[in-house]
């Protein structure tokens, strides 16, 4: 059940941008023109004590001049100016307002104070609080991005982040592109002065664009409440956390930062093996484990097809499967036989059609065989499938291994042979619901945790 209705956040009929101006090097300036060219469809009000027009727009000198109800503020004055204006939108009836401005319960005592001073005229409004010391939101299908400036939208998709860090929701905003990924709502909310982390995963549980919630978090805020939402939340979609400040230092550094308080790490871990949470530990296992969840479809058990244009890709697929306890099984007589009329003649002679298949050296821009060799033959007896090959990544294949993965059900893990070369056909593969990855190792360990992850879901299979 939601305890807080956020639609009004993801989804404004209206949003004043409150210290909008011309100058593009203030925050104002930036979101004002982001939310212009990312053709925001909402009524878009501009708020400078100055007056006047504005990139275009009617600027009113305060909140209070606006006579039209207000979905979302964001809130870009400097930090001793906020409460006034927090007061200014409790009494306009604003219903949520993002507070981008620092220098609040992070910056120690007098912070605190001036936070609480916030927080006691957004209460007697009725008025919600994102943040302060926060990027805001990005949000494709709303046509929204206040947290990298600049950078367009995206593409709607089906994954939700939430950051408590704005490098890390920068980051994944950005490197998500890069990858292929796409996001149903991305959401960077600083000191969790009041919205937390906690509210926004049940919002997000209940949200049918969502199918992946992924977050960052320094520290939470209602940790009594934190286990029974995991464990709601997870028992209908996948939720991946990167839990920081688990060395001394930094939690040190996470109390600095957003004013949190870092907690346990091995209660956190406790919680993750109770609840089914993914738990990663840096950006780089965040992204791989989006992409990997971002697939279309999860294994149904844990025997791997491995198919390589590549002895040592192969070698290092066997072992990292062996490691996190998939199963690599021996392909039958049967299906060994097929696989050799199909290469045989096609690619270099290759040592064994067991599973790993070594394929050697795949036959230039004829995806094909592979497709053939893997889909029609190897997936039939396994529940998932790691390839790396040299073939062009492009829109063509990736649609084809698209086709293969919707007729079987099974999910298809893509490895190139040069990574450096490949990172735009890589995001092609990932966009169409075939992950791809750096390396087979990679590649494996995202596998296990999907396999993991359904199997507590759905049952053995």
């Amino acid at each position: 059940m939601i305890t807080v209705q956020l639609d009004n956040l993801f989804s404004p009929g209206s949003i004043a941008v409150i210290g909008a101006s011309n100058d593009l090097n203030k925050a104002g300036g930036r979101f004002l023109k982001g939310l212009l060219d990312t053709g925001y469809q909402g009524r878009l009000f501009a708020v400078n004590p100055t007056g006047g027009s504005i990139q275009g727009i009617q600027a009113y000198r305060s909140v209070l001049e606006i006579t039209e109800e207000i979905d979302l503020a964001i809130l870009t004055v400097p930090s001793r100016a906020v409460p006034e204006v927090i007061r200014d939108c409790a009494q306009s009836r604003v219903r949520i307002a993002i507070v981008h401005s620092a220098g609040f319960s992070e910056l120690g005592s007098a912070g605190k104070e001036l936070e609480q001073d916030m927080l006691g005229y957004a209460r007697a409004g009725g008025l919600r609080i994102v943040g302060p010391n926060c990027m805001g939101i990005c949000v494709p299908c709303a046509r929204i991005n206040t947290i990298v400036s600049g950078f367009g939208v995206g593409e709607p998709g089906h994954i939700a982040f939430i950051g408590q860090s704005g490098w890390v929701t920068e980051n994944v905003v950005v490197l998500g592109r890069e990858r292929g990924l796409r996001f149903s709502k991305i959401i960077s909310i600083g000191n969790q002065s009041d919205l937390t982390i906690e509210d926004v995963i049940e919002y997000l549980a209940e949200d049918d664009d969502t199918r992946v919630i992924a977050f960052y978090a320094e520290g939470l805020k209602r940790g009594r409440d934190f286990v029974s939402i995991i464990k709601n939340t997870v028992s209908r979609k996948p939720v991946i956390a990167w839990k920081s400040g688990r060395s001394v230092i930094g939690a040190r550094s996470a109390s600095s930062h957003t004013g949190s308080l870092a907690g346990n790490h091995l209660v956190f871990d406790a919680i993750a093996a109770q609840t089914g949470m993914t738990v990663v530990g840096d950006l780089d296992e965040l992204m791989d484990m989006m992409v990997g969840f971002s697939s279309p479809v999860y294994p149904k058990g844990n025997r791997v097809a491995v198919l390589c244009e590549s002895g040592g890709g192969a070698v290092a697929s066997a072992d990292a499967a062996e490691r996190l306890g998939l199963q690599i099984p021996v392909l039958t007589a049967e299906s060994q036989q097929r696989l050799i009329d199909v290469l045989t003649g096609k690619i270099p002679p290759f040592a064994t059609p067991r599973n790993p298949v070594d394929i050697v050296w795949g036959p230039a821009d004829n995806p094909g065989v592979l497709f053939e060799a893997c889909g029609r033959i190897m997936l039939s007896e396994t529940d998932s499938a790691v390839m790396l090959d040299y073939q062009k990544f492009n829109e063509a294949y990736a649609l084809k291994l698209s086709r293969l993965v919707n007729e079987t059900h099974k999910p298809v893990f893509m490895v190139p042979g040069y990574v450096s070369f490949a990172r735009s056909g890589m995001a092609v593969m990932t966009s169409n619901g075939i992950p791809a990855f750096d390396t087979p190792a990679r590649a494996i360990k995202v596998l296990a945790e999907l396999v993991r992850y359904s199997a507590r879901r759905y049952g053995s299979h």
